[in-house]
């Protein structure tokens, strides 16, 4: 069975500013290990898909970056003008496989920038969603909740419909966007939902009709991109299409509107989308000192301070004098500082500064 596998990698990463920018966003950051996000997303699926069936959807913006960082390989990768949510993100690898003559192999859809501890049992799951894809069916993991988050969307989940290998394959009833506090305990204490971890499997043939079906504007302007692959005039299409394309997600498009079946294997191999700086020190806890303090970087230097996350990117001496749960993030322009707990509000300080005409901090 041919796998393809694609890396969505074209997302600004504003959420671990200023260590992120517009211009290099999170995925092409080693905030966990010694290798960037995209990199470890790429090792992960290597073992069960061929290099060259690797499709990696990017930002034009990051094409230096994408070219210095992946090399001579074989990987193909696919540059959007303009960033505009996973719909067309997936839509335009579709076609590129539709035009190869690939339309019934299974293609994983996955996020450049999320972590995963246990590769090996991702890699189970993801071969059992290849297997019943090729079968017709939308493949969503669906993650094992461990606490109340309001930040995800979830999938609500249905009777079990199969069982392969002693993996229970659930129905989704439904798609749920994001809750409040108080739903989010409901959703933990009920055991009947997974949360949305963005990582589907289908074939380019069945995702395609949906996004006919639900986003008719949408594959209108693919099909005009798809006539346009290998053509002279490829470029100057695929720019104007997307500046007709709404900014608009698979699961929000498709995926809460289809009558397609859409299963969902539950994937419990420690999954998280790395999305703050307080969910980085909590995915990284293990490498805190005695004080429950983890540093990234040089020339930091800790006095009386407790559960503090230092990341220091410049060259300058960072000092810590009786602090507690916060996170510093120094790089050679910018200086972030802020309580662990409050860093998910970095969304709110981004557009602030926006307004303020501080783009080029951005």
């Amino acid at each position: 069975m041919d796998i393809y596998s694609v890396i969505m990698a074209g997302g600004s990463g504003t959420r671990f500013w200023p260590a992120s920018r517009a211009n290099r966003p999170k995925q092409f950051l080693k905030v966990i290990g010694s290798k960037t996000l995209i990199e470890q997303t790429l090792e992960r699926v290597k073992p069960i898909c061929k290099e060259k069936n690797i499709i990696i959807v990017g930002n034009q913006e990051h094409h230096d970056i994408l070219d210095n960082l992946l090399g001579e390989r074989q990987f193909v990768i696919l540059e959007e003008p303009r960033g505009c949510n996973t719909a067309p993100c997936i839509g335009l690898a579709a076609i590129y496989l539709r035009k190869n003559g690939i339309t019934d192999s299974p293609m994983v859809i996955l996020p450049a920038d999320h972590f995963i501890a246990n590769e090996a049992k991702f890699r189970e799951i993801i071969l059992l969603g290849c297997r019943l894809a090729q079968k017709g069916h939308i493949i969503t993991i669906g993650i094992i909740p461990t606490r109340p988050e309001t930040g995800y969307g979830y999938l609500h989940k249905g009777a079990v419909k199969i069982e392969i290998e002693g993996v229970k394959v659930y129905d989704i009833r439904r798609f749920v966007e994001k809750p409040n506090q108080e739903d989010a305990q409901r959703y933990l204490r009920s055991g009947e939902y997974f949360w949305n971890g963005g990582i589907f499997i289908f074939t380019p043939e069945i995702i395609l009709t949906e996004i006919e079906i639900h986003l008719p504007e949408v594959y209108k302007g693919l099909l005009e991109i798809e006539k346009s692959i290998s053509e002279s005039n490829y470029a100057d299409v695929l720019h104007s299409v997307y500046q007709r394309f709404p900014s608009i997600s698979i699961d929000y498009g498709v995926m809460e509107k289809t009558t397609h079946s859409i299963l969902s294997i539950p994937g419990d191999f420690g999954w998280s989308d790395v999305g703050s700086w307080e969910s980085l020190y909590a995915l990284r806890e293990k490498e805190t000192d005695s004080n429950r303090n983890l540093i990234q970087g040089e020339k930091v230097f800790l006095f009386n301070t407790a559960s503090t996350f230092i990341f220091n990117q410049s060259n300058q001496v960072v000092v810590s004098l009786g602090l507690k749960d916060i996170v510093i993030v120094n790089t050679d322009d910018a200086l972030f500082v802020a309580p662990l707990k409050k860093s998910q509000e970095i969304k709110e300080v981004i557009e602030a500064l926006r307004v303020k005409g501080l783009n080029f901090i951005l």
